[in-house]
Order: C-alpha cells, then structure tokens, then sequence
C-alpha cells in the first residue's frame, strides 16, 4: 500500500516537537518497522504513552497504556488479572513508566487502584500526578474508514515506542468492538488508538487483542472518562 510507504515520513512530522535527548536519537527516530515507526518518546503527544510493567514474583509482563488525565493511566483489563487467576494483580506489583526508551523513561509512577470503564478498558489511578501533559478522549461518532494512529510497546520492539500511523477502522465486530488493521501484537494490549480531531490527537479506543489477521479495540465512552477523570 502506498500510505505503508509513506508512513516514515508521516511520523516524523508529527514528531517534530524533539527535545536534546529526542534529537540525539534522532538516527533511531523514524526507522520503520513494517507498517510501524519508532518516535521520539518526548515529543507530544506521545510522551503521555507509556510502558506498563506488572512484576510479580519471578514473572514479568508488559502492556501499554496512556495518561488521559495527570493521575489516570488507561489500559486493558486482562493486563491487569492476577497472575494466580486473581481478577486483580495487586496494584504495588503495577507500573507506569510514561515517555519509555532503551530503559530511560520520563516519569515513574505505581498504580493505587483500578477504575473499570468498560468490559476491557480499565483507568489504573496513579500514585500522584504526572506533569506531563495526557491525551483527550474523542467524542462518539467514529465511522468505519476513518484513520487511526495506534502507538505501543510492541513485543517485537518492546523497548521503544512505535507507531502505526496509517491504519483504519474497518468496522464493527459482533460483540461490540472495532475491527481494525493497525499492527499490534503483543505488548499493544491497552495501546490507545488515537483519531485526529482537528485539534490534535485523541484516543477513541484501546486495543485489546486480535482476531486472525483484524485488530480488535474496544471504544471508548466519552461520557463515563471525563467523569472519573475529574474525581
């Protein structure tokens, strides 16, 4: 696909905002990675994306998630089950570490508790406020073939924040959720999946997992997010 080609430099310009550390990177920034690009981990919005760490006692797993407010973080439920079939995995065991790369990250934050805001998607509650600044939530009305950014830690590239800037909303699955053809894989579980408002970007679902080839994500609903964000 041609926008498969052009994806490298789509990046690029939406990370153009590089701090000293991004620019030093610069050789790493862009490099693509099929239908995906690493991007500066400083550059908004991705700054606010973030690796998710859960640790228990020898096991480890990460997935993504995003500040949508300075002390919530958005993410996948099943990232977040007991690692003995708890539904929950305590929250000292979880950690987000928003602005990720090569091991250097620009906050730390644990997570305190858990707020579920739909069948997979979960705001974990942050032990303090983040200063950097987090992504809005879109509003409803999201129509097949609009175009999707979906940006994870990637298991494959799972030290770096990649970005899939040229992928789809292909339409509704059965149970409710959006079938897409962004590349996520392991790793990207609870990666937002962003529109362009005009405005910006904002996430208007998190992705959950796969069915075959299509991606699956669960929207959002802007009316709950907003309410829990101003508690």
């Amino acid at each position: 696909m041609i926008v498969r080609r052009l994806a490298p430099c789509l990046l690029l310009l939406l990370g153009l905002a590089l701090s000293g550390t991004a620019a030093r990177d610069a050789d790493a920034t862009g490099a693509a990675i099929g239908g995906r690009v690493i991007v500066a981990p400083d550059a908004a919005p991705w700054q606010a994306v973030g690796r998710l760490n859960v640790a228990g006692f020898r096991i480890r797993r990460h997935c993504t998630a995003t500040l949508v407010a300075p002390d919530l973080a958005l993410t996948a439920r099943h990232c977040l089950g007991g690692f003995r079939g708890e539904e929950w995995v305590a929250p000292d065991l979880v950690h987000f570490l928003p602005g990720y790369s090569r091991g250097g990250y620009i906050e730390h934050r644990q997570a305190v508790g858990y707020e579920p805001v739909g069948n997979e998607a979960v705001l974990v509650r942050l032990d303090g406020p983040a200063m950097i600044a987090s992504v809005p939530i879109a509003r409803r009305g999201t129509v097949p073939g609009t175009a999707l950014f979906q940006a994870g830690y990637s298991r494959d590239k799972g030290q770096v924040l990649t970005v899939d800037p040229a992928c789809r909303f292909l339409g509704w699955s059965d149970d409710g959720l959006w079938n897409h053809d962004c590349e996520a894989i392991g790793g990207d579980s609870g990666a937002p999946i962003l529109i362009d408002t005009g405005a910006g970007l904002a996430v208007a679902a998190i992705h959950v997992g796969r069915r075959g080839s299509v991606g699956l994500a669960e929207p959002l609903d802007p009316e709950r997010m907003p309410r829990l964000a101003r508690r």
